[in-house]
């Protein structure tokens, strides 16, 4: 079994895949496992069995310390992963490669993995970032766009504007009070990026086919209302940055 982890700004996600199949998957706020050392009971029963692990991280050096340390217990060591100029036949996009997000990297590994066609890459997590990819591996480069609660808690930090939580149902309206003003702007500033990133494929890619993939806890929501407004089909893959670490690991195993 193979330990793969995606340490997030907010979230860290952990999964153990076997004969390369998703058989488990936990998620921790980060505020949780910088405060409580108990997570790794969830990997106690099946810690033996781990023979690799590997991962990426864009969260605080405290944050990979406090996993590092937990695993360590388990006796699990994690080979911490990070963006490189190429891999196999993937160019990356950065002048200064290494200051690509990781996960952004990853990302696109995963899917190379899979598929070789021109791709546009919505990964709406905490940030919500669009990138790109050319059928021959290049990477193109991408945007970076706050995402949906970080855009709706800077509203509340920087303004005087009434607290209230993000309502989870949008529509392409105007809202009748402030609360859902707020969170109806969010959502389709975030669907208005996205539908750029459309004309921006379109443009890059000639208008040649090219795939839309979606991963991220907001990906589905956002691609559905634009799916409203313009029809096209997408590629839901939620173990994407996943699949590119593992492709990662094997690739340097097998340079070994």
């Amino acid at each position: 079994m193979r330990l793969v982890i995606d340490s997030g700004n907010t979230r860290s996600k952990l999964a153990i895949y076997r004969n390369d199949q998703l058989v488990r998957e936990y998620k921790y706020v980060n505020a949780d496992l910088l405060a409580n050392e108990l997570w790794t009971v969830d990997l106690e029963d099946v810690a033996a069995d781990i023979k690799l692990c590997c991962g990426c991280s864009v969260a605080s050096h405290e944050v990979k310390s406090a996993i590092e340390q937990g695993l360590r217990r388990l006796a699990i060591s994690v080979n911490w992963l990070v963006s490189t100029t190429t891999w196999r036949d993937v160019k990356n996009g950065y002048s200064e490669p290494e200051k690509l997000g990781a996960d952004r990297w990853f990302a696109l590994l995963g899917y190379r993995s899979e598929a070789h066609n021109n791709c546009m890459i919505i990964d709406a997590g905490t940030a919500m970032t669009i990138d790109w990819m050319d059928a021959s591996g290049q990477h193109l480069g991408g945007w970076i766009v706050p995402g949906r609660r970080l855009m709706h808690e800077s509203m509340h930090q920087k303004t005087a504007l009434v607290k209230g939580e993000l309502t989870e149902a949008c529509f392409r309206e105007p809202a009748t009070s402030t609360v859902t003003a707020m969170s109806y702007g969010v959502h389709y500033a975030l669907v208005g990026a996205i539908s750029q990133g459309l004309h921006v494929s379109r443009q890059r890619f000639n208008n040649e086919p090219f795939d839309i993939v979606v991963t991220g806890g907001d990906g589905e929501r956002l691609i559905q209302s634009l799916n409203r407004i313009e029809s096209f089909s997408y590629i839901r893959k939620d173990d994407l940055v996943f699949k590119g670490l593992l492709a990662a690991a094997d690739n340097e195993l097998s340079r070994r």
